[in-house]
């Protein structure tokens, strides 16, 4: 079980058992670290072509150019660690590589599949009209495939639905329905 902080800052704890917790699977991850790897090569590459030329290229130049790719495995490693999507009796909580976000299922109104730059996420709408877009799950392209985005929509669909009809308990440890 995980903690989870009461809305409105009081601090006071209450152990609510984690629902669902989803993070990039480790293709997603790996394909991740290796575009950021290929790009660091790329820009590595691009850098030594705007140097003079000379005749013969040192060993070094070659690791140079080579080293940001296992570098950017081990980010794509990370960032597996990092990004993810945790939901609780108090709502969701989203970690992304910069930020968390916590929204309290008080005011999720709408939980729906969206393509956003190639990749199908799952966005949380709220009452006040922002959106949350989730890290994890997500579904990519041919590399970057999710097989079970779908069944993990789904069950944080329903989720937000036990919540918002009562079933499950709120921050409080009382249904939401005998408020």
């Amino acid at each position: 079980m995980r903690a989870a902080i009461e809305p409105g800052g009081s601090g006071r704890r209450h152990h609510l058992p984690v629902l669902a917790e989803y993070r990039l699977t480790w293709r997603q991850a790996l394909v991740h670290g290796l575009r950021t790897g290929g790009l660091g090569s790329g820009l590595v590459l691009a850098a030594i072509t705007l140097v003079p030329p000379q005749r013969d290229l040192p060993e070094a130049v070659w690791l140079l150019i080579l080293a940001p790719l296992p570098v950017g495995l081990l980010w794509g490693v990370v960032v597996r660690f990092r990004v993810r999507t945790t939901l609780d009796g108090s709502g969701v909580r989203s970690r992304t590589y910069r930020s968390g976000d916590r929204v309290p299922w008080r005011y999720v109104v709408d939980i729906r599949a969206e393509r956003r730059r190639g990749r199908t996420v799952v966005a949380v709408y709220l009452g006040d009209g922002a959106v949350l877009r989730l890290g994890a799950p997500y579904d990519g392209g041919p590399l970057d495939r999710d097989p079970r985005f779908e069944q993990k929509l789904v069950v944080i669909a329903q989720l937000w639905e036990a919540h918002r009809y009562g079933n499950l308990p709120d921050a409080d440890g009382r249904p939401v329905s005998a408020r």
